[in-house]
Formats: C-alpha cells, sequence, structure tokens
C-alpha cells in the first residue's frame, strides 16, 4: 500500500463514532530491514494503522518508556511535587554528562536519568508501584523483576498496542489518579511546538549500555493539533543499533510521510 491510500485511511474513510482499522506493508522502507512494527491511533478519525500487526502486539521491556507511567506515579503519591521536584546527584559517576549532576523531574524525565527514576522508584515503594501497574493494566503488570528494576529488560513488559492503550488512557484522564498528576505528565512529555502542533514522546532503550549495544528501541507519544490528537508507538530490534534515538527517527520520517 503507498503511503497516498494510507494517509486517505487515516484522514479520509473513517466512520466517526467507530473504530476502524489497517493494515500496511508500505512503511517497511522505514525500517530499513530491521525487526520491528508502528502502531497509530487516530482519535479524530477512531481509526488504527499499523505496520507488522503481529509484532505490535508482541510485549518487550518497557525500558525508559516507563518514566511515563511513573511520573505520573510519583506525581500522584505526592513522592515528587511537580516538574521542578528535584533531586541531589549521589556523586557516582555512570559516565553520561547528562546524568551526572542534580536533576529535576523534567529533566531527568527528558534525559532518561535511569538513578533519579530508581530513587523514586525506592520511594514510591514497590506495593504502590505494583497496584498502580495492575490497576492501569500495564502490559504484562510484572514488577516483580526488583524494585529498582523490574522495568529495565527484567519481569515487567508490554507491546505497542498496549502502550497506545496507555497514552489514550492518560490523554483522556482516564487513569486512576489525580488529574493533576495526568496533566503535569502531559506536559513533561512535551518535545517541541510547530505550526500549531505539539509533539510529545518519550525514547526507551535496552541493550547492553557498557558495550554501547542497543538491542531494543522504542518511541512512543502523540501529536495533537486543536481537539485532534493521533498516537503512536514504534518498537525496533536488532543486534545493533536499535537505540530509541533510532526508533524516534523512524517515527518522525513516517509522521512526516503521512502529514501528521
Amino acid at each position: 500500500m503507498h503511503s497516498f491510500s494510507i494517509i486517505l485511511l487515516l484522514f479520509g474513510c473513517a466512520t466517526p463514532g467507530v473504530e476502524t482499522n489497517s493494515t500496511t506493508r508500505g512503511l517497511s522502507e522505514f525500517f530499513g530491514g530491521r525487526e520491528g512494527c508502528f502502531v497509530l491511533y487516530d482519535s479524530q478519525n477512531t481509526n488504527y494503522v499499523r505496520y507488522n500487526p503481529k509484532g505490535c502486539t508482541q510485549r518487550f521491556s518497557p525500558c525508559s518508556t516507563f518514566k511515563v507511567p511513573h511520573t505520573v506515579i510519583a506525581l500522584d503519591t505526592g513522592v515528587a511535587s511537580g516538574p521542578e521536584f528535584s533531586l541531589r546527584w549521589d556523586g557516582v559517576k555512570s559516565g553520561n554528562p547528562a546524568w551526572d549532576q542534580n536533576q529535576t523531574l523534567r529533566s531527568a524525565f527528558q534525559n532518561s536519568v535511569v538513578w533519579f527514576y530508581q530513587e523514586l522508584a525506592r520511594r514510591i515503594g514497590p506495593q504502590r508501584e505494583a497496584q498502580f501497574v495492575r490497576q492501569v493494566e500495564y502490559g504484562n503488570m510484572d514488577t516483580s523483576g526488583g524494585a529498582t528494576n523490574f522495568w529495565l529488560q527484567s519481569s515487567l513488559l508490554i507491546s505497542a498496542e498496549e502502550q497506545v492503550t496507555f497514552l489514550r488512557k492518560l490523554w483522556e484522564d482516564r487513569l486512576p489518579v489525580s488529574r493533576d498528576a495526568q496533566r503535569s505528565t502531559r506536559e513533561i512529555m512535551e518535545l517541541s511546538r510547530r505550526d500549531g502542533r505539539i509533539f510529545y514522546g518519550k525514547t526507551g532503550t535496552g541493550g547492553d549500555r557498557n558495550a554501547d549495544i542497543a538491542r531494543l528501541g522504542w518511541f512512543v507519544g502523540c501529536v495533537r493539533r486543536g481537539e485532534r490528537t493521533v498516537f503512536f508507538a514504534t518498537r525496533i530490534t536488532g543486534e545493533r543499533g536499535a537505540s530509541g534515538r533510532e526508533a524516534r527517527r523512524i517515527t518522525e520520517a513516517i509522521l512526516e510521510r503521512l502529514g501528521i
């Protein structure tokens, strides 16, 4: 299916109020032979578009995309008071200058600072973490992999489809937490504004950080213009270079092609 046909599916062929589905192989060029998937939901046309539908249902570690729900939990429980809530760096060097300094919730989210969110997890506590994950039905809901590691290539797993479902709940204030926590999380997720469009997202990368090898890359988020929101999730895997940064590059290229 050519990109022109995809655009027709997105913008011209859906019946309002009825969710429709379409799948396409026309997006394969963006993945360059890499294994991966892409799912998009258009809230205005109530239409899904998927590349590799089977892959969209397969679960993988959320890695740093879990910082989205983690931010919600921290704000709702009061562990973090707001986007500018800060923690002092303990001086243990990670090799990443962006991490090795004092952080706010906003900067830790934007720079994917693991130590910051691990400290939040300690303060939230495993019981509250597990309860929230179950309540929102996040992926396989398994937080048994350790209080500060369950989302880092451990027990917690989620699919691209489920990532989009979670984001839809967050944007519609349908999570079982305060609206303020959801609103602040959305604000922290903002990446850019252009031509009346607001771009939100979060990357995630899994692999061997010490060897600088990325084997799993995520990019999840949405684009909003007025009352219309288009949600997306991209996941890639491979032996090298399958990073969140690469997943974001692929996503932005697809969205550009679709005129989103």
